[in-house]
């Protein structure tokens, strides 16, 4: 049998179909003899809100109909033209939608159904007035659309076009790195032009996400790398302001106020989304060169008390592809709208193949519809529900479990099936982790573990909180400490006083003053500046993620690359060259890493197995049973809010204050949240 696929007649019904196409969407610059260059006719500078030719669409140079039309040699059209005369969109964050430049292919369509699982989009009305968006003429964000770019990134056209770099063209250069907003670890194309990133794409091979990257990767990093508020040059503050220094006298500023100061009188805070190299020689920093142990960060103040049950589980977390064989699935304080979107599509994915998805939370999620039952009731009750299904379950429903009465007969139903199921998964979201009742969530998860044989994921907001614990990174704990080597690690933390004012306190990579204890003097080393009534005496411009190089720790214990895509913001540093320079002004010789290659040497030789290849790094297990109380007094809740819950932030400062996309997906979520309480 012989198959042909381009003969003259088939060429001739190519051409009549694009033909077709072309009637109705604008074609003048397709068949132009200027259409590379367009000297005879010169664009108008007057904005106009009309897209008439491939000069004026954002997706020029990038068009599958460009391509298509040059490829079956099309150079005319027959066909009357006909324009549809839709508004441009623009009411919804992040994207614009011309459907004057859609040619209804509708794989915006299948893509948001079938591969995202979310379903936001359709078509609509028939004939000439076809377009696609939500049903009934709902926004994006009434129909519950989680902003991934999926439809983006696969529309053919101009007709869908992200706001941040609709204009831009054709970037110059790709890198692949990996986004640090949390721990899933998404492998990111960041798309470069003139040493700014201009948009992000997502990396399709990549084995944790496959491409399923959320709203924070595929839209909120160019807005938040090349903010108007960056710091671009160290300053210190004066009586009259803040007075721009050099790099030598900032260095020298810093130095002169951590010589001769007690261990004790200073504290140094680093930020969990650092990388791994940064956080290598925070440490180094702080033991060699200021001689204290104490290196805390935000995520151990969110956390107090409960701190080291957390870690235990977050050092045996299970991997994400485990979710694929699971047969039960309970998800207590989870939603993947704007996040975790790798997890939440798992999840989505055992749920429509049969698995019993359970999910509880304090209102709707993005799980509901895919759910066998969702349970609905304040987070106090969640510790109390998830208490007595753990308690059925380990009973194997025999004998007497205290339940309320109107949770028993769900509770037996749900509890029967889990008990028949090969593999259950329990999922615990950021709003469990921040919950009244964490202690015991905490506690029932460990039970569900290891007396049941349940797999644990915490989806917690910490990016490189493995690779804090992994580097040393951590009060008392040493480079290589937390990592598996036969032995539980019984986690012996000092006792700090945030009451107790100190003489110097160093941030690195923290924007909220919510955590800190009053002080005489603040070193802030940060790429955005905060927003507080304290204001830092001396500010060190550090450059971002996508600035520098280096490696990250996700939440099944892969070790990331990070790749440098852009110079650093005008004179901003890297953390470890800030760090090397005031240990050279301190005359602390230990510290002589010439590159991110020198330090991954040092970690190397401290850290065995590290960089050892594709598996996950492994942890040691956590005695959580000799958990102590080691903090005291309560934080002065000032300043920026955490990146805790449902507020992301990256390097202490919350997204949505940076960019406008996230701010829009903020006030929503705090509108929609007040309307339902209110209803209740």
């Amino acid at each position: 049998m012989v198959i042909r696929t381009d003969t003259t007649e088939l060429r001739s019904l190519r051409q009549e179909i694009l033909k077709l196409l072309l009637s109705e969407h604008p074609a003048s610059c397709l068949f132009c003899e200027e259409h590379d260059e367009c000297k005879e006719f010169q664009g108008t500078i007057r904005k106009v809100g009309v897209t008439t030719g491939c000069r004026y669409c954002p997706n020029d140079a990038r068009c599958e109909l460009q391509e298509i039309t040059e490829k079956v040699g099309l150079t005319e059209t027959s066909y009357p033209v006909y324009y549809r005369g839709f508004s441009v969109e623009k009411y919804d964050p992040f994207y614009d939608r011309d459907y004057n430049l859609c040619i209804l292919c509708g794989r915006c369509v299948r893509v948001c159904n079938s591969v995202r699982l979310n379903g936001t989009l359709s078509f609509k009305q028939r004939g000439k007035l076809t377009t696609i968006g939500p049903a009934f003429d709902r926004t994006h964000l009434e129909a519950g659309c989680e902003f991934c770019g999926a439809c983006v990134s696969v529309c053919p056209t101009g007709a869908l076009s992200a706001k941040v770099s609709k204009w831009y063209g054709k970037p110059d250069t790709q890198v692949t790195t990996t986004c640090v907003y949390c721990p899933v670890g998404c492998r990111l194309e960041l798309q470069v032009k003139n040493n700014e990133v201009i948009d992000v794409l997502p990396n399709y091979d990549s084995p944790i996400d496959q491409g399923l990257i959320c709203v924070k990767g595929r839209f909120a990093i160019p807005e938040y790398v090349l903010s108007p508020e960056r710091l671009g040059t160290p300053s210190r503050l004066t009586p009259v302001g803040y007075e721009v220094i050099s790099w030598d006298q900032a260095i020298d500023e810093a130095a002169k106020r951590l010589r001769g100061t007690k261990p004790e009188d200073k504290l140094v805070m680093v930020s969990p989304q650092l990388s791994n190299e940064d956080l290598f020689v925070a440490q180094q920093f702080t033991r060699e060169v200021l001689g204290s142990d104490v290196v805390i960060s935000s995520m151990m103040i969110d956390l107090g008390d409960d701190l080291v049950p957390f870690l235990e589980l977050v050092t045996t977390t299970s991997t994400f592809d485990t979710i694929e064989d699971a047969r039960g699935v309970l998800a207590v304080g989870f939603d993947s709208t704007y996040g975790y979107s790798p997890v939440g599509i798992r999840i989505k994915k055992a749920g429509r193949e049969g698995a019993l998805l359970v999910t509880l939370g304090a209102c709707d999620s993005n799980l509901d519809m895919l759910s066998e039952t969702a349970f609905q009731m304040e987070p106090p009750q969640w510790a109390e529900f998830l208490g007595s299904l753990v308690d059925y379950l380990a009973r194997g429903g025999k004998g007497k479990v205290k339940v309320r009465k109107e949770w028993t007969s769900d509770i037996e139903r749900i509890s029967r099936i889990f008990s028949d199921s090969s593999t259950n998964i329990l999922v615990i979201g950021q709003e469990a982790i921040f919950s009244p009742g964490r202690r015991e969530i905490f506690e029932k998860a460990r039970t569900l573990r290891d007396k049941l044989g349940w797999k644990i994921i915490v989806a917690h907001p910490y990016t490189n909180l493995l690779g804090m614990l992994a580097m040393g990174a951590f009060p008392g704990a040493k480079p290589g400490e937390f990592l598996k080597n036969g032995d539980a690690v019984t986690v012996d933390l000092p006792v700090i006083d945030l009451a107790k004012r100190k003489k110097v306190v160093y941030l690195i990579g923290e924007g909220r003053f919510d955590t800190i204890p009053d002080c005489d003097y603040l070193i802030y080393q940060n790429g955005l500046p905060p927003v507080a009534s304290r204001q830092p005496d001396l500010i060190l411009p550090a450059s971002l993620f996508t600035e520098s190089s280096g490696t990250t720790t996700n939440g099944e214990g892969r070790v990331l690359k990070i790749e440098k895509a852009t110079e650093p913001f005008m004179d901003a540093k890297p953390d470890w060259w800030i760090f090397n320079r005031i240990a050279e002004k301190l005359n602390k010789g230990k510290l002589k890493y010439k590159d991110v290659a020198a330090v991954q040497t040092a970690i190397k030789k401290q850290v065995k197995g590290f960089y050892g290849g594709r598996k996950p790094v492994e942890f040691a297990r956590i005695n959580a049973e000799r958990a102590t109380k080691w903090l005291r007094g309560a934080p002065k809740q000032e300043g920026q809010s955490s990146g805790a819950g449902n507020n992301p932030s990256y390097r202490g400062i919350p997204l949505a204050r940076v960019v406008a996309g996230m701010k829009a997906i903020d006030e929503w979520v705090n509108t929609s949240l007040l309307s339902d309480k209110e209803a209740q």
